[in-house]
């Protein structure tokens, strides 16, 4: 009995499963503390950033609220419309964003502080979909807070989990002919609004031709106060593009139009209405007596909108993180996509509250804000005070705004989300996969629905990558036989070897989780970094491969100020970046060397296949490490598959063999990694000039 005892002791002594427990319970208690504030640090950055804050910045950030806020009021009215729900309720989504924002956005650090968040018209359109279905059994003000509650759930969710890869199944091209398709959707069901039509078929085709069938029953005054606004919307384009440039005022106007429209045709409506009993034109009829009470959704009808809630948000979480890249990269700073996610849960979760719809971010709203250089979340107090102050003061004055107005401001909006040919035919030349996925997601948001549409296409993706893993050919090398000669006929060998006298080296230093020694490859210069991708870069994967190559050279190399990006001296305050370099360093073990980068290494030997996605984001690492580690630092190519060269040549990206004719603008392609680590340091030097290598 006493021997079974101490069996079962010395099992449970040696469990490692016990051991872990064990060692987590002892050793996490006095980390609690100090792992609680930095998550809080992480989740409300304003800890962080106000005691930093610059009394000089308080009038850019109070301007750039107060235009944010002037331009939310039409948007917000046009996208409720759109999503088929009181136009009122539009301003009533608008101010949470704002607030939020205030306390989960940092400046210019892990957050878009230049992202605008609100009522986009893609979501409008997805969230009218789901009211068509539903408005029988409910009200469209009830099922649009129900979406706005699971899209703000799913995406805290996502956020709290580090889920956000999975977005990433959905590409580019996909993207790209989803937005485009709700696009023109969006602006077709406009057409009987702009000239005074009522009634009419679904469908966009069917939309525009029941128009054209019906142009004798167009309404004159409708279609005067509709096409004048299109017009007085163009000019201010116009004049803002042309001269913009000149002076902030212009640009300030165009930026604007859409609520200087407004104010002409409102007060147009009023003058020529106030005294008729049968109004000339439609009118918007907005009614608001401030900010709604809070009510919650019912729980019946979250779980009849919990499925069909996904469209909405992968529209909202992909156009929320698109803009947010964007405008990072535009203006040298980067995001945190768990902060994003976190953001948006929070944000919708708490508009469903107030008769919301779904909220995400917008590229207009967003670009406005950019140019008015704002320096802090606190624009977000602004702009939410702006829009309280309309729903209380102001909005009796909506009431007379025409929608055939509401009607032209959506359709100007729209037209500019439609992605150029020359983007299209990008997708053709560079992978013919990718061309039929945006196509797919195209087609059939138009002809089917925008769920369906972006479903489709995102299957197409999934289903297609499965296929290229399952058919895909491996490249078997053999040494040649000891009494081969080069004129021994190889045609008796079997025919899926390549007889390689020599195979090169693969394992070189590793940027990935740990840096590590090199091992068994040729010596690695200290100035030279080797990124050796182990797979195909495509949409799943591309974005992970870039932040992971960047993160471990930034990690071992110095920054170096780059004179070729203006980077004003305001945005060092935000340390939350480097101070996430230097915790990564401690935690790694990894000591920062003292000499600057100067060779980068792409090593494609195991990757047979790229896309548009992987292109794009290797052309923003190969950006990103001259921004941040010098002007000066070289990308050098090895181990390139023919199949992956020519999608670079398909995309236009200028390569150059290092024994052929040397493009000094050109990325030069190596056939060792041992000449490529050690090739000349000042071969790319040479810029704009063109020699023969002897």
């Amino acid at each position: 009995m006493e021997r079974h005892a101490a069996a079962v002791k010395k099992e449970f002594r040696e469990d490692v499963t016990l051991n872990r427990v064990t060692k987590f319970a002892r050793t996490a208690p006095p980390k609690f503390p100090s792992a609680a504030r930095q998550y809080l640090l992480d989740k409300l950055p304003i800890i962080q950033w106000i005691p930093r804050y610059s009394p000089p910045w308080l009038l850019q950030d109070f301007m750039a609220g107060l235009t944010i806020g002037v331009l939310l009021i039409p948007q917000g009215l046009a996208y409720a419309k759109i999503a088929t729900i009181p136009i009122e309720n539009g301003l009533y989504s608008c101010w949470v964003p704002a607030a939020v924002m205030v306390f989960m956005g940092t400046s210019k650090g892990k957050m878009a502080t230049y992202l605008s968040t609100g009522p986009t018209s893609i979501l409008g359109l997805l969230t009218a979909e789901i009211i068509r279905d539903l408005k029988n059994e409910y009200t469209p003000v009830d099922i649009s807070s129900a979406v706005a509650m699971m899209v703000g759930i799913w995406s805290l969710l996502i956020g709290l989990l580090g889920l956000g890869f999975l977005l990433d199944y959905v590409s580019i091209p996909v993207l790209t002919g989803f937005i485009s398709a709700t696009a023109f959707v969006i602006g077709m069901g406009q057409v009987a609004s702009l000239v005074g039509l009522s009634g009419g078929p679904d469908g966009a085709f069917n939309q525009l031709g029941d128009a054209l069938k019906r142009l004798p029953h167009w309404d004159g005054p409708t279609c005067g106060i509709g096409f004048g606004t299109v017009v007085v919307l163009l000019i201010l384009e116009k004049i803002g593009k042309k001269w913009g440039h000149k002076h902030f005022a212009i640009k300030y106007m165009a930026s604007s139009r859409a609520i200087i429209v407004m104010v002409i045709f409102t007060l147009i409506s009023y003058l020529v209405n106030k005294d008729r009993d049968d109004y000339l034109w439609a009118i918007s009829e907005v009614d608001t007596h401030g900010i709604q009470h809070p009510k919650a959704p019912s729980a019946v009808l979250l779980g009849k909108v919990t499925a069909r809630s996904i469209a909405p948000l992968v529209a909202c979480t992909l156009e929320h993180q698109a803009v947010g890249k964007a405008f990072a990269r535009r203006n040298h700073y980067a995001i945190d996509q768990t902060q994003e996610f976190n953001y948006l849960g929070v944000t919708n979760i708490v508009n469903s509250f107030f008769g919301a719809m779904p909220v995400g971010g917008a590229i207009s709203r967003t670009a406005v804000n950019s140019e008015c250089h704002v320096k802090s979340p606190l624009n977000g107090v602004v702009t939410a005070g702006f829009i309280i102050l309309t729903l209380y003061v102001f909005s009796p004055a909506l009431y007379w705004l025409p929608k055939s107005t509401l009607a032209a401001i959506i359709i100007m909006a729209v037209i500019h989300l439609f992605g150029p040919l020359s983007l299209i035919w990008r997708y053709w030349r560079i992978s013919l996969a990718d061309f039929i996925a945006c196509m797919v997601s195209f087609w059939v948001t138009i002809f089917v629905s925008a769920e369906i549409g972006i479903g489709a296409a995102a299957g197409w993706s999934v289903a297609w990558t499965l296929l290229r893993s399952a058919f895909a050919k491996p490249s078997i090398h053999i040494n040649s036989a000891p009494d081969s000669s080069p004129n021994a006929d190889s045609s008796n060998g079997p025919p899926d070897f390549q007889v390689l006298d020599r195979f090169p080296t693969a394992t070189t230093t590793t940027l990935t989780q740990q840096m590590t020694e090199n091992v068994g490859g040729p010596i690695i210069p200290d100035d030279t970094a080797v990124v050796r991708f182990a797979d195909s870069l495509f949409f799943p994967n591309a974005n992970r491969n870039k932040v992971a190559a960047l993160e471990a050279i930034q990690l071992a190399y110095p920054s170096v100020q780059n004179p070729h990006y203006s980077v004003e001296s305001e945005r060092l305050w935000s340390v939350a970046a480097e101070r996430r370099l230097e915790r990564l360093r401690a935690q790694r073990g990894v000591v920062m060397r003292q000499i600057p980068l100067a060779v980068v290494v792409w090593d494609f030997g195991m990757v047979p296949f790229i896309d548009a996605t992987g292109i794009t984001a290797l052309t923003e690492l190969k950006d990103d490490i001259r921004r941040q580690l010098g002007f000066g630092v070289q990308i050098r190519m090895v181990g390139m598959a023919e199949g992956v060269r020519r999608r670079f040549g398909r995309a236009r990206w200028r390569l150059a063999d290092v024994d052929g004719l040397m493009d000094g603008g050109a990325d030069v392609v190596y056939p060792s990694l041992e000449r490529t680590v050690w090739d000349e340091r000042d071969r790319d030097s040479l810029k704009g000039v063109t020699t023969e290598k002897a």
